[in-house]
């Protein structure tokens, strides 16, 4: 019933069960309590008619305000032809039903079934003035006192009858008119909801589900008294979601990683939507809304922690780690669930699909920490057929572990997905009063059953709602409301139940599930492939340093795709699962060693420069590890770096030359645990290790040649310049040869000498003329 696969052949039969069951406790799948022909179309009456209205919903025969039953009944001609003469009437039998199989007997009856030897009647009201047109609908009351149905206590079976004028049926409607209690020990009641994401993975899909059924889920648990099964997928989502809008035109992360939010550490890509979604502004408000409410409902309330992604169990018997994995996922929910602040947040409750469970799902849930399960009565009946409903508590035993067993019952959980919103456009002729008044008599008339089984003995029962479960909040609310005034039951929250005692009653061992219900389950190929996401996501967590938002995301990603509502996806989980490993790459890729150029080594010992680029937002810790393709060099061990956020770092390797020539240098990085990160990157290198000494010789003689050269220089310009010094003019020689002598001297000797013996003589010429 949640979500899952059908159950057995022997589940089927008994669900099909009507008229014929003898059974005294068990319940057929509940019919719909308006005409619904049970023979072929043809057959059908022309007259669709539904109860509205049954007030008071439990009568008093000596209580004036409760002493008059009232019926509002609505009829509508469905046929192709007007009738006239109609005429409805209210008919109850005066003997109340004992077993409770007897009331889906009434409800599933054919329409030409008889309604009793011993039933009263009320008086004939005209329908719509007599004629009803086709496509008319028109609305009838009708009364019954109720000291008519006599002293009897219980559900009596009723019908709304239309009939022709010549008397012929034309329509019908079957309900029950329940008494108020006398001298009873109340039934307590358990409602347990789930608000589960099931396939969502997306922002603005988990927007559409929490403003429509997870919303109405919500709205639906008006009593606080009503508890929650609750998916900690859905508050993580919502939760980043909200936390982290990304700023309008803002650019988007590299590698599938994302920046954290001023104040936490949470992942803008929770918030990103698919293309085609022009406002994420809107789903963050649709969210945080939710949220809002979400918070405020759970104020006082009991809430089961589900593991996160609410996991098909069935499916992770089926692989070595599911009891590892299981446990990952319970874990991984316990902080989100906590932040709820609710009144009592339970954990390590166990929930198999359809709440049925073979020896393994039992033993798998054990392994994993699970202390309590819930199960249906028909997953662990009573071994001897009993005529009353027991309380639904068991200790289940699993290999020397007692596991704490909530047992639902499935007639009274199968009621209540009447509440639910149509799934099928022919179920849209059912108005939501129609189907309240209907769900309410029906649910009324089943504890007054029940309790009157046993009238001494206060039993607790358990009603679950199926995973998918998309109720009318208003008619949840009015059947809650009923339930409680009536006096034949009242709402307990689920942390009562689990301290009730256990009855003594002996029940059966728990079936093997038979092979619909295993290949239902997830395949074991798909679980074994999220294991290994989810192992290297693990491994690259351990190497970060400090708040990782976008892998502990996928994480959360990863165990939601072992979600139980993915039954039956197939196609779609399969897209989903390679979505998640090029999720699980990217945040791989994002941390490589960049390549560079071709390096030319020319020393025999050196270092090699390598760039390490880390795109993620968070420290990571690597090993670098270098691998020659020949040995020409020899590469010393590199100590474990931390690469900063958005950062790079440049790491110098020690290398030693041993021989010339090129060689490829293939760089690969690692977690401290071996996990590779990055693609391996060859580093191209030219190995010249005699050029270093070349280089040194050319460089040294080049040197020495300069400083020799500085001293030959230095020595021929000192000697000239004492050569060069100027000499007394002693032949007396007249203007004209002396300025040739001069000018000679000038001409040959060194540069500058004789110029400047010329002007330091000048002054003295004119006194050896005269």
């Amino acid at each position: 019933m949640n979500g899952g696969a059908p159950r057995g052949p022997g589940r089927r039969a008994v669900l099909a069960c009507v008229a014929g069951a003898a059974a005294l406790t068990g319940a057929a799948a509940p019919a719909a309590a308006t005409t619904t022909p049970s023979a072929d179309a043809d057959d059908a009456l022309p007259l669709h008619v539904a109860v509205v209205e049954v007030t008071p919903t439990t009568y008093a025969a000596d209580d004036p305000a409760r002493s008059l039953v009232s019926v509002r009944a609505r009829v509508r001609n469905d046929g192709e032809e007007a009738l006239e003469g109609l005429s409805a009437r209210l008919v109850a039998q005066r003997s109340p039903v004992v077993a409770r199989s007897s009331l889906d007997r009434w409800e599933s009856a054919d329409d030409d079934a008889s309604l009793g030897r011993t039933a009263v009647t009320s008086g004939a009201v005209d329908v719509a003035g007599g004629t009803l047109e086709p496509g008319e609908e028109a609305e009838v009351l009708l009364t019954l006192e109720a000291s008519a149905l006599g002293d009897a206590e219980g559900a009596h079976p009723a019908a709304v009858e239309v009939v022709t004028g010549d008397g012929e049926r034309a329509g019908l409607a079957r309900t029950f008119l329940v008494s108020t209690p006398a001298g009873v020990r109340t039934t307590l009641l358990t409602l347990l909801l789930p608000l589960v994401a099931g396939r969502v993975r997306e922002a603005d899909g988990l927007a559409e589900e929490v403003a429509g059924r997870l919303g109405r889920l919500v709205d639906a648990s008006g009593d606080p008294r009503t508890s929650w099964a609750v998916d900690p997928a859905v508050l993580a989502t919502t939760l980043t979601t909200a936390l982290a809008v990304p700023e309008p035109g803002a650019g988007t992360a590299v590698e599938g990683e994302a920046p954290p939010a001023p104040a936490l550490e949470v992942p803008v890509q929770d918030a990103a939507l698919p293309p085609g979604t022009d406002d994420p502004a809107r789903t963050v408000a649709v969210l945080t809304a939710w949220r809002e409410r979400l918070a405020a409902a759970a104020a006082g309330r009991s809430v089961v922690a589900l593991p996160h992604g609410d996991p098909d169990l069935t499916a992770l018997t089926a692989v070595a780690a599911g009891a590892e994995l299981l446990a990952t996922a319970d874990a991984a929910g316990v902080d989100v669930a906590a932040s709820l602040d609710a009144a009592t947040v339970l954990t390590g409750v166990a929930w198999p699909v359809d709440e049925d469970a073979g020896p393994e799902v039992l033993t798998l849930a054990a392994r994993a920490g699970a202390t309590a399960v819930v199960l249906d009565d028909e997953a662990l009946p009573a071994r001897d057929e009993l005529t009353y409903a027991p309380t639904g508590r068991a200790d289940v035993e699993v290999g020397g572990t007692s596991l704490t067993g909530l047992i639902a019952d499935r007639a009274l959980s199968q009621l209540l997905q009447r509440a639910a919103v149509p799934a099928s456009p022919e179920a849209e002729d059912l108005a939501e009063d129609e189907v309240a008044a209907a769900l309410v008599q029906r649910v009324l008339a089943e504890v007054a059953t029940i309790t009157l089984q046993r009238p001494s003995d206060p039993r607790s029962l358990l009603v679950v709602a199926a995973r998918s479960f998309d109720p009318r909040p208003a008619v949840v609310q009015r059947l809650v409301a009923a339930v409680e005034a009536s006096g034949w039951a009242s709402w307990q929250p689920l942390p009562d139940l689990l301290v009730t005692p256990v009855p003594d009653v002996e029940r059966a061992a728990a079936p093997e599930p038979d092979a619909v219900s295993l290949r239902a389950a997830l395949p074991p190929a798909h679980v074994v492939a999220v294991r290994d996401a989810l192992t290297t996501l693990g491994e690259l967590r351990e190497a970060l340093t400090g708040a990782a938002p976008a892998t502990a995301a996928a994480q959360r990603s990863a165990l939601m795709l072992l979600a139980a509502s993915w039954r039956g996806h197939l196609p779609e989980l399969r897209v989903a699962r390679a979505g998640l490993q090029e999720d699980a790459a990217a945040l791989l890729r994002a941390v490589r060693v960049v390549p560079g150029s071709v390096l030319n080594l020319a020393a025999t010992r050196t270092e090699l420069p390598v760039t390490i680029v880390n795109e993620l937002f968070a420290p990571v810790r690597v090993e670098l590890v270098l691998r020659p393709r020949s040995p020409r060099v020899q590469l010393a061990e590199v100590p474990v770096q931390t690469v900063p956020p958005r950062g790079q770092v440049r790491v110098g390797v020690p290398v030693r030359a041993v021989a010339n020539g090129s060689v490829v240098v293939e760089a690969q990085l690692r977690t401290p645990s071996g996990l590779p990160l990055g693609e391996p990157v060859g580093l191209d290198v030219n190995v010249r290790a005699d050029l270093e000494g070349w280089l040194t010789g050319l460089v040294g003689g080049g040197a020495g040649a300069l400083l020799v050269v500085g001293l030959v220089r230095a020595v021929r310009r000192g000697r000239r310049r004492v050569d060069a010094v100027p000499h007394a003019d002693v032949g007396g020689a007249g203007d004209t040869a002396g300025d040739t002598a001069e000018h000679g001297a000038g001409e040959h000797g060194p540069p500058g000498a004789a110029g400047d013996g010329e002007r330091r003589e000048r002054p003295s010429a004119p006194t050896g003329q005269g």
